[in-house]
């Protein structure tokens, strides 16, 4: 259940090892998401596996650094991403459509049923029966929930489990890269973030987001003024709110939340990528551990094992890497949250070991 780039890289990867499965995704039509994506090394390690890393990284662009300045524009850290990630893959950025592209062109785009969610799964003698909401229903061996942090399926079979959110808001739009930014750079301001990545020759992602007041309500935000919201900011990134908001580019508004779940394993049920564990993007992790769940999950139900083993191996080779990401993005949004000469200094002190020490985990094998 889910066909974005979960449940389509699962789709793939069992297909290539032998293993029919049915994707269905809810949306009538693929979304035409008007976001970016940051792959670093271990995403497109994960891509490699599946064959399309050439296809990526044809369609995107190579990203050599990583900048942390703060609001006024003064550099606190450089890292070179490539001394970091060498032994995995290159760290890529391009518009997340491009990516769901690719797989849905490498899968089958016309083999995903759209418009369908599930809306009942009935678990005995070790298989599933499921009802979709268009009237059919099938018995499978394993229902994948792959649908994000809104989970439908989460709702059937964990329904004690939801999104956690904090008071953060995000926006986030695709606009001309009119200030030449080349690489990943962010400027930090007090309870607030401006990011800018080029994802094409031309164009350029930007995310912006905002800690609100205790107990206020974030839905007024959603069609906020980000050049006066952010004023403060210094150019180049400032500038990029200013031509989004002249461009009318489409913004993506939303409140930013963390999935926790004790186990991602319900009987005959299993969860991947957002659905089983979305975390904070400050690790631009999401993509990257949706991909690695699906080549691991795989993996393991390719081995020959009998299902029970398969799904506790995936658990157990998974879990280690998602607490961990899990726990640095709480612990880099506290350290954002730090009074500005107090965040300078660590940066610029230590930001460049700060990286190395939140990445080298992923570095080892899957």
């Amino acid at each position: 259940m889910g066909g974005g780039i979960a449940g389509l890289s699962l789709g793939l990867a069992l297909e290539q090892r032998g293993i029919a499965a049915d994707v269905v995704e809810r949306l009538a039509t693929p979304s035409p998401s008007g976001t970016g994506l940051y792959l670093p090394g271990n995403a497109t390690r994960a891509i490699a596996s599946l064959g399309l890393l050439d296809r990526v990284r044809a369609n995107a662009v190579a990203v050599r650094t990583q900048k942390i300045l703060d609001h006024r524009g003064w550099e606190l850290t450089e890292t070179r991403t490539g001394d970091v990630w060498s032994r995995c893959g290159p760290c890529l950025s391009l518009p997340h459509a491009r990516l769901h592209a690719i797989l849905g062109a490498a899968f089958g785009e016309s083999r995903v049923r759209h418009d369908v969610s599930v809306e009942a799964i009935d678990q005995s003698s070790g298989r599933c029966e499921v009802a979709f909401t268009d009237g059919r229903s099938a018995t499978y061996d394993l229902v994948v929930g792959a649908d994000g942090i809104h989970s439908g399926v989460r709702r059937i079979v964990r329904p004690d489990v939801n999104p956690q959110y904090g008071r953060q808001v995000c926006w986030r739009f695709i606009t001309q890269n009119i200030t030449g930014v080349a690489g990943w750079t962010a400027l930090l301001g007090n309870g607030s973030t401006l990011l800018a990545i080029p994802v094409s020759g031309s164009e350029v992602y930007v995310y912006a987001d905002l800690t609100l007041p205790p107990g206020a309500d974030p839905e007024p935000y959603r069609h906020a003024c980000l050049p006066e919201l952010f004023q403060k900011f210094a150019a180049p990134v400032s500038l990029l709110l200013e031509r989004g908001h002249q461009d009318e580019a489409p913004v993506h508004f939303g409140r930013l939340g963390q999935v926790v779940m004790d186990d991602w394993v319900q009987g005959r049920v299993v969860f991947i990528g957002d659905a089983a564990h979305a975390a904070s993007p400050n690790m631009a992790q999401g993509a990257a551990l949706a991909i690695e769940d699906a080549a691991v999950l795989a993996d393991v139900l390719a081995a020959g094992q009998d299902l029970d083993t398969a799904l506790a191996s995936y658990t157990r080779r998974r879990q280690h890497r998602i607490r961990w990401v899990q726990r640095q993005c709480a612990a880099r949004d506290k350290m954002r949250a730090l009074p500005a000469l107090a965040r300078a200094a660590i940066f610029g002190l230590f930001g460049d070991k700060l990286y190395r020490r939140s990445y080298t985990p992923l570095l080892a094998p899957l």
